[in-house]
């Protein structure tokens, strides 16, 4: 039962019906009237907070007493709506007496009316000052009988200290209630509730704008990284080896800085393509780049060890990361990972993506792929491997350092065995391999931990390579061509002889050094020599940087690279180049190619050009007799007194012993009749067919004859080729064409002279018959020669050369479908040979040594070559001592070779008795 209204002045109420005392929560609003509850006996009252207010003086009348400075409304819940006091202007206070009564509620509706109407007034006077009209109209008046009949109007008052009290009033059938203490605290409960979940949906909506906007800028970088695939997918080919072939296509070595795999689909065994997909990615062929449940699993299984125990990386995303060429363990790296790898799976089939990561993923040392792994680990072709082979290369993509069979034989033999457990237990491989595994894991143990592919690369043709690399170089020369890879080079090398020359050439010239023949000899100054140039011009070339570190002006044995070995061969009827060597051994700091790179005097070997153009004038023929005697010419400078080796002179000679004993008074005597005039057109037509090359390099003088010109490797040999190629000289080359990685062709022979000799395509320079006649004539000179002392048995027809004081040691030589140049000598010309050291004990039988393993590499039929001669020379029977038809009196003749109208017409007038030899001399010239 309800009683009338209790005034509290402090939180603590006490039940009028049990005497319990209840304190009040705090927070509890003044000046409110509210029903309270007690909790023991259920007795409900009503009561309110006493709390002083001042009264603004428009409200309250002047005869307000101090004492009366608060007023308090309530409301009993059955209560009526009453009718509007009589006095509705001004607020009516009653006397502490008149506070009770039946009419007590009634004066407190009209003075809550009265205040309602004040608000109202004030709140229109406040919209008129500041120019605001109501949205609704309707709600001028709060009390409008046409509002409905529910509502809730809340009122702020904000004057201080009254209206800092906040009321509020309920209008309920038209009814007014006093909110109790419960519905105010549930409704601020309410208030709290609701701002909080306002709060969680704004962080809601953030977070998915957030990762909305992640999502797009995501895929935008999809788009782009889609862009540049096929600018990243081409350096792929960048670090692809450029392959030299030899003449049948066989390889002959490569040129690489990061050797990847180039191998096409099928080239790759089914077995090995499955192997790879079970060890490191089972799903590859249905998912979309990422494998989002096996990442799940990988962070559980970290999580779970508390280590990094387990990747996710599909192939395609372990391609993306060769792609990016970033190891770095970041978020954005992982990013840009899963970005690409949607983006190769948007522009290439499956069967790409497999095929790029089999060529290029980092298997350990240095391999790159599986068939530059396959090659390193087993020296194997991909179709070659073993299953078990297989295996151990597919265990290493995951940790190629750390699965290395070479460093670490043990981590690598779990892995694998790990790898045979899951097959066996999936029954995918039903047998047992440990025993051949033991095998190849035996062999493991025997190699360094520290190969490489780089130390195991064989290239039995380094002068080849050098050759081809700035060929290449030339052709881009913007380009780092052992970067930008993937060429193929077909040359003309003939690779089984080519294969072995490296170890020929080095074992030659250490023997010659140990058993005598070289004994490095200093001679005189030669700073200014011509061959020095060509030692400057080869440094300056590499760095001139190196002139800094380098007295290249004063040679000495410091910085001389030793006893040196050029040798190139070509076949004559075609100018390619067969065998090409340029030094003892390549290595960093011996790399010059000798046999196009050096010009050195050729002494003696130059010979066999002047006699062939004194043939071929008809000045001479195989026949004609020569007096070896001292001679002596006086010029400008004083007088030129040239001289045998060894000083020996064997008197009446014939052309044909002449050449074979290299005689220097015979080849002078020779020029001398020849002359100048016809000297240079000779060598024009050998040698210089460009005129200002002929101009720079062609010196007028007799010495010329006894080989003061210089002359490099290649043009000697080219410069024989005319004898065995029926007087003919093609322009060498060693480079057919080349492709790049598409197997476009970028280059071809044509008319392009590789080696810039200034030469045209072919030329005549002999006669048939005159070439003829010179082979015959040099089958002498070689037999002269130690050309047999290792054993070579086939065709030759050369000779020998040697220069002053030794320095220049040469053999030139040929045969059917082969001209051989060889050269040994010291780089720096201020050192020699040692006087033991003769062309045709150093130089010719090195030429013996290499002919004989080119004559073992040959078939049958290439063997029985034959020189081509289109005009035969005339055979004829002449008398050995005068040269002349045989008289009847002739006890030794010889058949000879004569051009047309070169033959003798005379009959040997000597009476071969003791005056032979002094009718000889009237012959001679």
């Amino acid at each position: 039962m309800e009683t009338g209204i209790q005034t509290l002045r402090n939180p603590r109420f006490l039940c009028p019906e049990c005497g319990t005392t209840s304190r009040l929560p705090e927070g509890v609003p003044t000046g409110s009237v509210f029903r309270l509850t007690c909790y023991q006996c259920g007795h409900k009252a009503l009561v309110r907070m006493e709390a002083p207010v001042a009264i603004s003086k428009e409200i309250l009348s002047p005869s307000v007493s101090k004492r009366s400075n608060s007023f308090h409304f309530g409301q009993n819940e059955n209560l009526g709506s009453p009718e509007p006091p009589p006095n509705v202007g001004t607020p009516q206070f009653h006397s502490q007496d008149e506070r009770s009564g039946p009419d007590l509620l009634e004066r407190i509706f009209a003075f809550a009316v009265q205040i309602k109407i004040l608000l109202e007034t004030k709140t229109r006077e406040l919209q008129q000052k500041f120019k605001k009209t109501p949205k609704d109209p309707e709600s001028d008046s709060l009390l409008s009988e046409d509002r409905p009949l529910l509502r809730r109007e809340k009122i702020s008052f904000e004057s201080k200290p009254f209206f800092s009290v906040r009321r509020e009033i309920e209008e309920f059938g038209g009814q007014i209630r006093i909110k109790t203490l419960a519905e105010r605290l549930r409704d601020q409960m309410v208030s709290h509730r609701l701002r909080f979940s306002n709060v969680v949906l704004l962080s809601a909506g953030a977070v998915v704008s957030a990762l909305l906007l992640g999502m797009i800028l995501f895929w935008v970088g999809v788009i782009t990284r889609e862009s540049e695939l096929k600018e990243m997918i081409a350096l792929f080919y960048n670090h692809q080896p450029s392959v030299i072939y030899d003449r049948d296509g066989k390889k002959v070595s490569e040129i690489f800085a990061k050797k990847t795999s180039n191998l096409e689909w099928d080239a790759y065994p089914e077995n090995l393509k499955k192997i790879v997909l079970l060890v490191e990615d089972r799903k590859f062929f249905s998912h979309g780049g990422i494998d989002y449940f096996s990442i799940l699993r990988a962070v559980l299984v970290n999580i779970t060890s508390f280590r990094f125990k387990q990747g996710a990386s599909t192939i395609t995303q372990q391609l993306a990361r060769i792609l990016l060429d970033d190891r770095e363990k970041s978020i954005v790296r992982k990013v840009k990972e899963a970005q690409l790898a949607f983006a190769l799976e948007y522009a290439y089939d499956k069967k790409q993506i497999l095929l790029y990561y089999l060529n290029n993923v980092y298997l350990g040392h240095g391999a790159f792929g599986f068939a530059s792994a396959a090659e390193f680990y087993f020296k194997k072709t991909p179709p070659e491997l073993t299953q078990e082979e297989m295996i151990v290369l597919a265990s290493l993509a995951s940790a190629p350092n750390r699965f290395s069979p070479l460093k670490n034989p043990d981590l690598s033999r779990q892995r694998v065995n790990a790898i045979i457990h899951s097959f066996r237990k999936d029954e995918i491989l039903k047998e047992n391999p440990k025993s051949k595994l033991d095998e190849i894991y035996l062999t493991f143990h025997m190699r360094s931990p520290g190969e490489t592919v780089f130390g195991n690369r064989r290239d039995h043709s380094p002068y080849v390579t050098e050759h081809v690399r700035k060929f290449l170089n030339s052709l881009y020369p913007d380009s780092n061509i052992y970067e930008t890879g993937g060429f193929s080079i077909y040359t003309t090398i003939a690779e089984p002889v080519q294969a072995e020359l490296q170890k020929i050439v080095k074992s030659y010239v250490d023997n010659v050094q140990k058993n005598g023949l070289v004994r490095k000899t200093k001679l005189t100054d030669n700073k200014n020599s011509s061959e020095t140039a060509v030692f400057r011009k080869y440094v300056q070339d590499l760095s001139p940087a190196l002139e800094l570190f380098m007295d290249i002006d004063s040679f000495t044995g410091a910085n001389e690279a030793g006893l040196q070995a050029a040798l190139v061969a070509v076949d004559p009827s075609t100018g390619e180049i067969l065998l090409m060597h340029g030094g003892s051994e390549f290595k960093a700091d011996n790399q010059l190619d000798r046999t196009t790179g050096m010009k050195r005097q050729t002494g003696s070997s130059i010979k066999p050009i002047l006699y062939s153009a004194a043939i071929e004038n008809g000045l001479i023929n195989a026949s004609s007799r020569i007096l070896d005697a001292p001679l002596i010419y006086r010029n400008t400078t004083g007088n030129w007194m040239p001289e045998n080796i060894g000083n020996q002179y064997d008197g009446d000679i014939s052309v044909r012993q002449a050449l074979a004993k290299s005689k220097n008074t015979a080849a002078v005597q020779i020029a001398e009749k020849l002359g100048i005039s016809k000297i240079q057109e000779f060598f024009q037509k050998f040698f210089f067919p460009d005129s200002k090359v002929l101009q720079s390099r062609f010196r007028a003088d007799l010495s010329l004859a006894l080989g003061s010109l210089e002359i490099s490797p290649l043009e000697m040999a080219i410069a024989y080729s005319a004898f065995a190629n029926d007087g003919e000289i093609k322009r060498p080359y060693l480079i057919q064409k080349i492709t790049d990685r598409g197997g476009k062709i970028i280059y071809e022979r044509k008319n392009t002279d590789e080696f810039g000799l200034k030469v045209p395509l072919a030329r005549k320079v002999l006669s048939s018959q005159t070439a003829e006649i010179m082979i015959d004539l040099l089958h002498g000179s070689a037999n002269s020669a130690g050309v047999r002392n290792t054993g070579y048995k086939g065709e030759v027809a050369g000779k020998t050369g040697t220069t002053n004081d030794n320095r220049d040691n040469w053999f030139v030589g040929v045969k059917p479908g082969l001209s051989m140049a060889i050269w040994l000598g010291y780089d720096d010309p201020s050192y020699g040979l040692g006087s033991s050291a003769l062309g045709g004990t150093v130089a010719a039988p090195l030429w013996g040594a290499v002919a004989k393993v080119f004559e073992s590499a040959e078939d049958s039929e290439e063997a029985k070559r034959r020189y081509p001669i289109s005009e035969r020379a005339i055979t004829t029977t002449v008398c050995e001592e005068s040269g002349k038809l045989p008289g009847s009196s002739c006890k030794h003749s010889r058949k000879e070779l004569f051009k047309n109208g070169t033959v003798p017409s005379e009959v040997c007038p000597l009476n071969h008795g003791s005056d032979a030899k002094r009718e000889v001399l009237r012959n001679v010239f």
